[in-house]
């Protein structure tokens, strides 16, 4: 089976390793990275988090691993807000890639956070089925990062949940004790 590779606009090829290709890396962005060297590449290991990529071709390459408690704190938003303000990045110019991850139909929540964030005004990431909250972690960041001004067709998100796929990639809801992983590499 091949891997998952996605070229992101014209900043960054994305590749995430499927079951059975785990390549080997010393160094993984556990929080959030950004590099400027030319050719940079960042690696993120992950199941349920979603791994977050964005970048400026030639000039930026950044990423964060990004889990509920992180997507509803607005991290990646501040973190990128401070990026953007400290390298003076125009939004237009970013462009950003989520990779394979949960998606909101296994990521339940309490009644109350549900309520903080749509009050916050992430209600696309909120639902509610027969009486049960989730939170669609991949569409929170994808709200924060419009927020700062990055156009809509920058933004580009994974086809694939890591739940949902089980011969491809790796799940703890599943009770796999391995993690996927994601590369970026700066064009």
């Amino acid at each position: 089976m091949e891997n998952v590779k996605t070229k992101v606009g014209e900043a960054f090829l994305a590749e995430t390793f499927v079951k059975g290709n785990e390549p080997s890396f010393s160094s993984f962005v556990d929080g959030y990275e950004v590099s400027m060297a030319k050719g940079a590449s960042l690696a993120i290991s992950s199941t349920e988090e979603a791994p977050v990529f964005f970048g400026i071709k030639g000039r930026l390459l950044g990423a964060a691993k990004i889990d509920l408690e992180r997507a509803v704190s607005l991290y990646i938003k501040d973190k990128m807000h401070t990026t953007i303000t400290a390298y003076n990045l125009n939004p237009k110019e970013i462009e950003v890639y989520i990779a394979p991850c949960l998606t909101f139909s296994h990521t339940i929540v309490e009644r109350s956070l549900i309520e903080k964030m749509m009050a916050l005004g992430y209600r696309a990431a909120c639902k509610r089925t027969d009486g049960v909250d989730f939170f669609d972690v991949p569409v929170a960041i994808l709200v924060q990062m419009r927020e700062l001004g990055i156009p809509m067709k920058n933004i580009h998100i994974s086809d694939y949940d890591t739940f949902e796929n089980p011969e491809m990639f790796y799940s703890k809801l599943r009770s796999d004790e391995k993690e996927n992983v994601t590369v970026a590499t700066l064009l």
